[in-house]
């Protein structure tokens, strides 16, 4: 049977006394007994014994194996102090084990992250090498022609070369001073008040 008292809860003798159904005096000679084998109950600040669920069920299971055959309670204590280390021990080794799981857990998924970062800074790089070319060759564009401009030489694909790059405004200015400038070297040709697009 395991004792239970509430969470977090700390005893004092006489209520670990109650629980266990001995007396006040058999609970201090245990806790005697433990901290005479190096075992440590937590104390108050006025100095005064606190029992956690572990010390009452350290407690309980003395009760049980002190009767056992061949065992003394001064046996017993030592027997269940040897247990505490094993299991202590074992804890351990549970704690350190779910640790390193982990921390290579974790470790992967910042390998993953890692990756998954340099694929976009490579992303990245590679959109900003490729803005640098446009840009690159749009000045060499735009510099040839211009010479052609200057020399006279501009061909239709120019033109729409030239459309193509611009933006909305910048497209209906262009095409408000071509209609200007058809209107002026064409006198005669009678000027409409808006420009029809065919479908």
């Amino acid at each position: 049977m395991e004792v239970k008292t509430a969470m977090n809860t700390y005893l004092k003798v006489e209520d670990v006394a109650n629980l266990l159904e001995v007396t006040p005096s058999t609970i201090s000679k245990y806790y005697l007994l433990f901290e005479k084998n190096n075992y440590r109950f937590k104390r108050n600040n006025q100095g005064n014994l606190m029992f956690s669920d572990n010390d009452v069920e350290l407690f309980h299971e003395l009760i049980q194996l002190k009767n056992a055959p061949g065992f003394t309670v001064e046996k017993a204590v030592v027997q269940l102090l040897e247990e505490n280390v094993v299991n202590t021990k074992q804890e351990i080794k549970k704690v350190e084990k779910e640790l390193r799981e982990q921390f290579l857990q974790l470790g992967q998924e910042m390998n993953e992250r890692f990756e998954l970062i340099n694929k976009q800074l490579d992303r990245i790089e590679g959109l900003t090498s490729k803005v640098e070319k446009s840009n690159t060759n749009s000045i060499e564009d735009r510099e040839v022609l211009i010479e052609r401009f200057k020399k006279g030489t501009l061909t239709a694909d120019d033109v729409l070369y030239i459309m193509d790059n611009l933006e909305n405004g910048e497209r209906l200015d262009l095409l408000s001073k071509l209609y200007d400038l058809h209107y002026n070297f064409n006198p005669n040709t009678p000027k409409i008040s808006e420009i029809e697009w065919e479908d």
